[in-house]
């Protein structure tokens, strides 16, 4: 059963604006001390996807719904979820770590989903008009969220109707990571990288270890 989010985790003061952005479905899990904390990571996933149970079709109309799954699987992670924990992994080094040091780490982190859409089941991908849209989102969130970093899971987005410039990234294995810059207001930069996805087949020591040397973790 998905839990709601726990609003004492969260900030919620962008709620309004956020619900102006047009196109964007689910409000993005903002950690409580986001703002607060230097260097801001946005952490961008791929797609929520859909068991085809009404229920959880349901669920998915609900705004808070990216915030209800942060807080079922990468926090109180009941139920293993690899493309979560091999997250988790990849970020802080261990993905064996109690609630409360889960809702400590996802605390100064943000989080939401590319594809405002869900699909139907985990085979599905999305489309290059779900990823044109996704483009439209990102520009108008990350000037909401102002991150100095952000960590795509998965090419998806990097590779289709990118509108900023791709920069040849190292290679874990086969797969070459994405970097690209996107030029904030006020002359900020936020420094972005794509990653292998994280559901499977994932060396998430490599990945980190990339990370941690383009100083994408702290």
């Amino acid at each position: 059963m998905m839990k709601k989010a726990n609003d004492d985790l969260l900030f919620l003061d962008k709620d309004n604006q956020l619900k102006e952005v047009k196109e964007l479905k689910w409000l993005p899990w903002i950690g409580k001390e986001y703002f607060k904390t230097k260097p801001r990571l946005l952490i961008v996933g791929e797609s929520h996807y859909l068991t085809g149970k009404e229920k959880n079709l349901l669920e998915t109309e609900q705004p808070d719904f990216t915030r209800n799954v942060v807080q079922t699987f990468c926090i109180n992670n009941k139920k293993p979820q690899p493309t979560f924990d091999n997250l988790a992994r990849c970020m802080f080094g261990n993905q064996k770590m109690t609630v409360d040091e889960r809702a400590e780490k996802w605390k100064h982190l943000a989080f939401y989903n590319f594809v405002q859409r869900p699909m139907e089941n985990n085979k599905k991908r999305p489309t290059k008009s779900n990823l044109q849209k996704g483009w439209n989102v990102f520009s108008e969130l990350i000037r909401i969220l102002k991150p100095t970093h952000c960590i795509f899971i998965g090419f998806a987005a990097a590779d289709c109707n990118n509108p900023y410039k791709l920069q040849p990234g190292e290679k874990v294995g086969r797969y070459a990571a994405r970097l690209f810059e996107v030029e904030l207001e006020e002359n900020n930069t936020c420094r972005c990288v794509a990653i292998k996805h994280t559901s499977q087949y994932f060396s998430w020591g490599k990945w980190r270890k990339l990370l941690k040397t383009q100083y994408f973790l702290f």
